[in-house]
């Protein structure tokens, strides 16, 4: 497993350290050992808080899952955890179907220090973590601008006081300015954390060129923009990881995810 470390500076005010990784895609304990050596990474950074912005399994079936259980309990003795809900959860053999396995996410979250949020917040030293739950029609309609902007204001219209960090899977609408400007809450959403764009499949040595495009989206959409990296968009830090996983293991082509470094996010504010 490659790893690499990236750093973001947003100020000093709060002294607080977040990891941000997404898109772990577990599926059975064959990766086991990666999540372990990225572990010790995460450790080694200090966090206050670790935060998963979604896909932490490959589907709604996934075997071994007291694996996955232990190691969020050894990751919970580093620091807290903070966990929302991507797309992936909501897969049955790739068809999207209403729910996740709920029970899964439940046993993981009543483990001290882990939390799952679906479409919940939790709130401390005037920071308050805000996970939202997209609907599955929303990955299921190829994620249309109107849908997001609805399900966005009908669940936050407001947010609470202080420093707000939104973890937002797909940041396929959130990252547009125009979309942005249409929330309710936007002028409140000071970091938004996201995953889901695989960078778009682009290789290291190609992201200078390309400049926060990938190759393909996980919609298939060829050199979409808003892959990875930070973005200021009205005023919010965007910042979107591109993945521990950037081909699940548990499909053919996951074999080569050995071209891929997985991403740790380090962000200070």
């Amino acid at each position: 497993m490659k790893i690499k470390i990236n750093r973001y500076n947003l100020g000093d005010k709060y002294k607080k350290r977040i990891i941000l990784i997404s898109d772990i895609h577990y599926f059975n304990k064959r990766i086991i050992d990666d999540l372990y050596i990225l572990l010790e990474e995460i450790k080694k950074q200090k966090p206050d808080y670790i935060c998963i912005t979604g896909d932490t399994t490959d589907d709604i079936i996934i075997n071994d899952k007291e694996y996955l259980i232990n190691w969020f309990k050894d990751l919970s003795k580093v620091c807290k955890v903070i966990i929302e809900i991507g797309n992936h959860e909501f897969y049955y053999k790739h068809i999207l179907t209403e729910s996740y396995d709920k029970d899964l996410y439940k046993e993981i979250d009543r483990i001290k220090n882990v939390y799952v949020l679906d479409n919940q917040v939790h709130s401390e030293y005037g920071i308050n973590f805000i996970g939202v739950t997209l609907p599955y029609e929303y990955y299921d309609t190829n994620e249309q601008e109107e849908e997001f902007i609805y399900f966005m204001n009908r669940k936050y219209r407001n947010l609470s006081r202080g420093y707000n960090v939104l973890l937002c899977h797909s940041p396929y609408q959130i990252a547009k300015k125009s979309v942005m400007k249409k929330l309710n809450c936007h002028k409140q959403l000071d970091l938004v954390l996201s995953g889901h764009m695989h960078a778009g499949l682009a290789f290291e040595w190609s992201k200078k060129i390309l400049r926060g495009r990938g190759l393909i989206s996980p919609r298939k959409a060829l050199f979409p923009k808003y892959c990875y990296g930070i973005y200021n968009i009205d005023n919010t830090k965007v910042i979107i990881s591109t993945g521990i996983t950037k081909l699940a293991k548990s499909h053919i082509f996951g074999i080569f995810n050995f071209l891929y470094k997985s991403e740790i996010i380090v962000i200070d504010i």
